[in-house]
């Protein structure tokens, strides 16, 4: 492939899943890299359904995050991973503005959730964009206590044969056997 196209390629294929195209290239290796930080509008994710959950300490508080998954979707060549964050409030030392990156200790680079696909032994890092930005929750994003913020993240779609996933969440221990989805 033509290096002009082959830089392209992650780009158009990020724009025709976000814009609802549909087709399934599912028996591909995951790729690192391709897609950015824009992520779905909260009134776009329907949070009725949780699939899986977790409840984690934070690093140097006193207090905890409940992470729930409300999807993890197969759309065209990406899947779509929308989960649900509350922030606990911290029984001591509690940030006034608090963030993913003060609450939970997110680095400020890097891909912070993955997926694991151990059926295969494949590990699934968020993509990027052209730009080069991760599409995941910006670590600047403004976090409330006690309020659950609606976030989303995007990956390369995966084998046709894998049926679940862990998923690992800004360093924490993975919430186990997520299953995958296919759009409706």
């Amino acid at each position: 492939m033509r290096p002009a196209v082959k830089a392209a390629a992650p780009a158009l294929v990020v724009a025709l899943a976000l814009a609802g195209c549909s087709g399934n290239n599912r028996d591909k290796d995951p790729e690192d890299g391709g897609g950015g930080e824009d992520a779905a509008s909260a009134s776009q994710i329907s949070t009725d359904e949780v699939i899986a959950e977790g409840t984690f300490p934070y690093a140097e508080h006193k207090g905890e995050a409940k992470i729930e998954v409300n999807g993890l979707t197969v759309r065209g060549d990406l899947m779509q991973l929308d989960f649900t964050l509350t922030p606990g409030t911290p029984s001591s030392d509690a940030d006034s503005s608090p963030s993913i990156f003060n609450q939970l200790d997110a680095s400020t680079s890097g891909s912070h959730i993955s997926l694991v696909d151990m059926e295969n032994l494949l590990r699934y890092e968020v993509v990027r964009d052209e730009d080069g930005e991760y599409l995941q929750p910006h670590v600047n994003t403004e976090l409330t206590y006690d309020e659950p913020h609606v976030l989303t993240a995007f990956f390369a779609a995966p084998r046709e044969e894998t049926s679940a996933f862990d998923v690992y969440f800004y360093g924490f221990d993975p919430i186990m056997d997520v299953p995958v989805q296919e759009e409706r």
